[in-house]
């Protein structure tokens, strides 16, 4: 990271840019931008009933219980057309954001953000402008260990604490916030998305061809007709118009379309959440071995639904992986069910999709759904299974059948966790039925492999940065099937070569700790 003065800083966090992007934009950008803010009035009040009360520099709250606060700064424009978009920065408790009456459009409703990009500056005046937010203040109590005695927590509010500030963005800032990610491909077709902070038209090049999306924040691209196991070239580039120039670029980069076949290698790995660092590891390790495709099994970041999370703990710690290797999602609780996971992860079928590919039928699911035996979903499941002669079938989901540690806790003799319960009691019976190859699933934090005796192999991969989980008190009880047990960050590599299929599990420093061998599934 560049070492750069604090007002530096606080634009680097406009842009939303990840760190190469956003050293491409101080490049282009001659002057620091002026914080509207800077010289407000700002004043603060209780929300009683919905109504706000007295505007105050400060207030104190004394009261045990949850707050309605409410914050407003008025400030002068002399110019409001100078600037076409706005971006404000501020604390995540600080919501229902308005400016002059009207409600800060955000990017993607659900979503939370420490800075709403692509605000119109049309909504300001000349003049006097006002801008408005909400927060709920929680006053606790506290009990002291020595006299017994409960006292309150008291909270002074004051206008000048709450951390806010409101930009005009020059229109040379455009740059890349996301991606390239790569998401599912095929022998003739591969996926591609990306975002920028700023709404404008994206260009992609492959080779010698062009594909322009419409100008948005969020842009996904499908390209077709190519040839199986083949080396493309291809970089993005955004601009507001096809009669403007380029403002910024990224790549090229290279991808090779899936061969098919029956010879293939591929990765499978999950739970990264929390620690970029290991993360970046971890990911740096899995493309050195360049599989053809990653298949993730959840848990990409702490909060799904905090947007600035993606960026800051998944995607810019591993930019080649996945600007480099076509990308399977599975989603996984600490993503919230966020709406930005269907809109940035293109896969087969949405949260729950299939894709044969070669030798081997793939399967992600959303655990996290009713599997309940009798859904749609379990017949979903069922039907796919009866009717495939794959030589080889993976299941993916978060969540595990069987596992050594703490979300594999039982109740009455059945696993706890609800994911888990469908997982063991519902899917996994259905591929022992089906003489399915394994399920995937991460959750718990650690490498596990579990033989359950039926043929189907249950491997736990969740070692790919989160902090790691040791077994559980009663883990010979909850998982009486366990046969390697590792706590250690690491990834799985998958190689099909005809009827055999050889899974290899490495730590970031290479080092093999499990070893899995397949052999071709019956006919059924």
């Amino acid at each position: 990271m560049i070492k750069i003065d604090s007002r530096s800083i606080v634009f680097k966090l406009i842009l939303i840019l990840t760190v190469a992007a956003s050293e491409a934009a101080f490049a282009r950008v001659e002057t620091e931008p002026t914080d509207f803010l800077a010289s407000a009035k700002r004043h603060v009040s209780r929300v009683e009933n919905e109504v706000v009360s007295v505007w105050q520099k400060a207030f104190v709250l004394k009261e045990v219980g949850k707050h309605p606060v409410a914050f407003r700064a008025k400030f002068q424009i002399e110019d409001p057309t100078h600037f076409t978009w706005l971006a404000l920065e501020k604390s995540l408790y600080l919501e229902n954001l308005t400016l002059n009456g009207e409600a800060l459009p955000i990017p993607i409703e659900g979503m939370s953000y420490k800075t709403i990009p692509a605000i119109p500056a049309s909504m300001l005046k000349k003049g006097s402008n006002e801008l408005r937010g909400t927060w709920i203040q929680g006053i606790k109590t506290q009990k002291n260990e020595k006299t017994s005695k409960v006292s309150i927590i008291s909270k002074k509010i004051r206008s000048a604490d709450v951390d806010i500030r409101l930009y005009g963005v020059e229109l040379s800032a455009l740059a890349f916030q996301t991606g390239p990610i790569l998401g599912y491909a095929g022998e003739n077709m591969f996926t591609v998305s990306c975002r920028v902070n700023m709404p404008a038209e994206v260009v992609l090049e492959v080779n010698d061809r062009q594909y322009i999306s419409k100008p948005a924040l969020l842009h996904s691209f499908k390209v077709e007709g190519l040839i199986a196991d083949t080396q493309y070239e291809y970089s993005l580039k955004t601009r507001f118009s096809s009669k403007d120039d380029f403002i910024a670029s990224v790549g090229p980069y290279s991808m090779r379309t899936l061969a098919g076949g029956e010879q293939f290698v591929f990765t499978i790995l999950g739970d990264s959440r929390s620690y970029p660092k290991d993360w970046e590891r971890v990911a740096a390790a899995v493309t050195t071995k360049k599989p053809a495709f990653s298949v993730f099994v959840g848990d990409m970041v702490s909060r799904g639904r905090r947007d600035h999370e993606w960026d800051e703990q998944y995607f810019g710690p591993a930019k080649d992986f996945f600007a480099t290797i076509p990308y399977y999602a599975v989603i996984g609780n600490h993503e919230q069910d966020c709406p930005l996971f269907t809109q940035i992860f293109p896969t087969p079928g949405g949260k729950n999709w299939l894709q044969e590919i070669g030798s081997v039928l793939l399967i992600g699911i959303d655990g996290a759904m009713d599997w309940s035996d009798g859904s749609d979903l379990t017949n979903w499941l069922e039907d796919i299974l009866a009717n495939s002669n794959a030589k080889f079938i993976f299941l993916a989901s978060h969540y595990p059948a069987w596992t050594s540690g703490g979300h594999g806790k039982l109740k009455d003799g059945h696993p706890r966790e609800r994911g888990v319960r469908f997982s063991q009691e519902v899917i996994m019976p259905l591929l022992e039925k089906y003489n399915a190859t394994a399920m995937f699933a991460g959750h718990d934090h650690f490498y596990e492999r579990s033989e359950p005796g039926k043929g189907v192999s249950m491997i736990i991969t969740g070692g790919s940065g989160a902090p790691l989980y040791s077994k559980s008190s009663k883990a010979k009880k909850q998982n009486p099937y366990s046969t390697v047990f590792e706590k250690k960050h690491h990834y799985c590599i998958l190689t099909v070569d005809e009827d055999v299929c050889t899974m290899k599990v490495f730590t970031p420093d290479n080092e093999v700790i499990d070893t899995r061998i397949w052999t071709a599934r019956k006919e059924q």
